[in-house]
């Protein structure tokens, strides 16, 4: 299988400048390193330009360094992230040069055939999108079947395996066994999981339209927004754009949104919930509620039982792999 590497842009900065162009590059240097230099030679030129920083820095930065100019090679995946959230994907078909232009300021470069098709990171697994939060400048994606998969380069003679797809659909089978009451219960407790914290009555009943759920989602106290949710649990329909639209229509001001389902959303609707000049609706399908719900798990099942609502624990009863019993 073909090994997949993040390299940022200065965080989206320069990624248009990588796709129009044809290459992928860091920097820190202004002359060629070749293919084959040791680590500890990069982290002495490192310090020869960079002499007051930190140890830490410095070798967290040698490595990367080492890793672009060693690691990545002709034939491997690159991924390069825009500040939209749709991962730019291509193949490398150089070894490493050095090019100071005014496309970037990033000399050390390898020549990238970039694919027309971009991925975006929201829909992935939850797990591949904490891999690609990491604020590292290069690394290597472990897991990057999935990418692999997204833009159809899986080899055709290779074994796909689906466990992880069985599983979906179990629990997924599972949850629509859920009345909507039992349903929106449960998404209450895994919102709570993850930091979320009401700040007023639900604002309206099973299948009115209206908004589900209003709080504050907080991150550890370092952070919290607004948060206004709305969930639809449907087994096969699609979310139409008008029914996102909808949604914000009923949002109060200075509140983000979020529309949860179990099932998917029309093209459309995810272009209108990313529209950069509408208020920020958050899309989470049955794939990536899952993923959350498998997360997080163990803390749902655990706050269930402490508020005695025994039930609808036993509804979610699994075994340690999530296998229904």
């Amino acid at each position: 299988m073909k090994n997949i590497y993040v390299v940022r842009a200065d965080f989206g900065r320069y990624t248009q400048a990588f796709k129009d162009n044809g290459y992928v590059g860091i920097g820190w240097f202004d002359f060629l390193m070749e293919k084959g230099i040791a680590r500890e030679e990069i982290k002495k030129h490192y310090f020869k330009k960079f002499p007051k920083d930190v140890p830490l820095r410095a070798g967290q930065n040698s490595g990367q360094v080492y890793r672009f100019i060693n690691e990545i090679n002709v034939g491997d995946i690159v991924l390069t992230p825009f500040k939209s959230g749709q991962l730019l994907v291509g193949e490398i078909i150089s070894e490493n040069y050095y090019e100071p232009d005014d496309t970037s300021p990033y000399g050390q470069r390898k020549k990238v055939n970039w694919f027309n098709q971009t991925i975006d990171r929201y829909e992935l697994s939850v797990p591949l999108q904490n891999t690609l939060r990491s604020s590292l400048t290069v690394y290597r994606v472990s897991n990057g079947r999935e990418i692999l998969q997204a833009i159809d380069l899986v080899p055709k003679n290779e074994v796909v395996q689906r466990a992880d797809i069985n599983i979906y659909k179990i629990i997924k089978e599972k949850l629509l066994e859920l009345d909507a009451f039992e349903f929106e219960m449960l998404v209450s407790y895994l919102l709570r999981s993850i930091g979320f914290e009401p700040t007023d009555e639900k604002q309206g009943g099973v299948g009115d339209g209206g908004i589900d759920f209003e709080g504050v989602l907080s991150v550890f106290g370092v952070a919290s927004i607004n948060l206004q949710v709305q969930v639809k649990a449907y087994s096969k329909k699609a979310i139409s754009w008008q029914e996102v639209a909808s949604f914000r229509g009923a949002m109060k001001r200075d509140f983000q949104g979020c529309f949860i389902t179990l099932s998917d959303f029309h093209k459309k609707a995810v272009e209108n919930a990313s529209d950069e000049y509408k208020v920020p609706i958050t899309l989470i399908n049955g794939k990536k509620l899952i993923d959350i719900f498998i997360e997080e798990y163990e803390e749902i099942i655990y706050t269930l039982r402490e508020e005695e609502n025994d039930d609808l624990a036993d509804k979610l009863k699994f075994k340690k792999a999530l296998i229904p019993l």
